[in-house]
């Protein structure tokens, strides 16, 4: 029998996770020089689940979780809110159902790490149909994915973690693909590998020994979406949730890569396409600030694909719309993250 896990994950939306060498000035900040990225990793563009826990207080059960097991534990400090597990036990994301591509991303931190482990478990009808599991130490880290109730091994690996730090770690599954990731590096890419429906799942995490943690930072799973081409040519617009930039700044993450690259090879491939970029906030803070922030971001965007993928620059024009046009609720952390976005207009 399996023993009783705790689990809990928890991207803000959360985007693939890359490495970056370089650094170019492009809009309004210093830019990561994104031509050079290594983007193996792209997020999925239609939330189907999001917590940061920015809507829940000290004392609150995570109210988009079902939590079985020892009570997990908000810690609030420095800026960061984290849903921290001290005891074995599980959590299951508030989802019904997945679809059969998607991205699951969540940034964990261990804490007083000795031996300790996290997974996330997908279900059919009550089944197991896919594990991964993070056997985290303080001198290795073991990953291990695995489908059919454990019967088939799809990959094991030991990789260095620097668990010092909160990981970012990410899981795709696509037209039969499996990849795992930590920190934007890929550790586990399988194919082939057929999953029934997956209508439930369960994070989890067992801690061996007393004064370790798990803590959560946010979690996010979505559903991927055919490539810019595609979307642009039959719609006319394309919203993405995966260009992200720091708090309160308009300077991009090097996560963005991946986005943009997809971005600028469409562009490349249709040189009549022209777009309009409109950067769009969420309804926290200053509603003029915000404004100004969605202009400036829709601005660095457009100055990184002119000097750093060549784009003519007479094809791009930009729109700041700040609050004016939430495409969901600014009441809950999936709400807020939805709003957060950068879209792309067919002129």
């Amino acid at each position: 029998m399996r023993m009783l896990l705790a689990g809990f994950i928890g991207g803000m939306v959360l985007a693939g996770w890359v490495h970056v060498d370089g650094m170019q000035a492009a809009g309004g900040a210093q830019q990561p020089e994104l031509t050079v990225v290594k983007a193996d990793f792209m997020p999925g563009e239609k939330t189907i689940f999001y917590d940061d826990f920015t809507d829940m207080a000290a004392g609150d059960a995570p109210s988009h979780f079902k939590v079985r097991g020892p009570a997990p534990e908000l810690r609030v400090g420095g800026g960061i809110r984290q849903l921290t597990a001290v005891q074995s036990g599980s959590l299951f994301p508030n989802i019904t159902s997945l679809p059969k591509n998607f991205t699951y991303e969540a940034e964990v931190q261990f804490e007083n790490l000795r031996n300790a482990r996290t997974a996330l478990i997908l279900y059919s009808n009550q089944k197991e149909v896919l594990i991964w599991w993070i056997y985290a130490g303080p001198q290795q880290t073991q990953l291990v994915v695995a489908v059919k109730n454990h019967t088939e091994e799809l990959a094991r690996k030991s990789v260095q973690v620097n668990w010092s730090q909160p990981a970012k770690i990410a899981l795709w599954v696509q037209n039969g693909r499996v990849r795992a990731f930590v920190n934007g590096e890929k550790h586990v890419d399988a194919n082939q590998v057929e999953l029934p429906a997956v209508n439930k799942v369960e994070i989890l995490s067992v801690i061996a020994g007393a004064n370790q943690a798990v803590g959560y930072r946010s979690v996010r799973f979505a559903e991927s979406t055919p490539d810019f081409s595609q979307v642009i040519s039959a719609s006319g617009r394309y919203v993405s949730h995966g260009i992200l930039f720091d708090t309160g700044s308009d300077r991009l993450k090097p996560e963005s890569a991946a986005v943009i690259q997809s971005i600028a090879r469409g562009l490349e491939a249709n040189p009549g396409l022209k777009l309009r970029i409109e950067g769009h906030t969420d309804s926290v803070g200053n509603a003029a600030q915000n404004l100004d922030l969605s202009r400036r971001r829709a601005e660095a965007v457009r100055a990184v694909l002119i000097s750093q993928f060549k784009v003519d620059a007479s094809r791009l024009t930009t729109a700041g719309l700040g609050v004016t046009k939430p495409i969901d609720t600014n009441d809950t952390p999936q709400g807020r993250s939805q709003n957060r976005r950068v879209e792309f207009v067919k002129q």
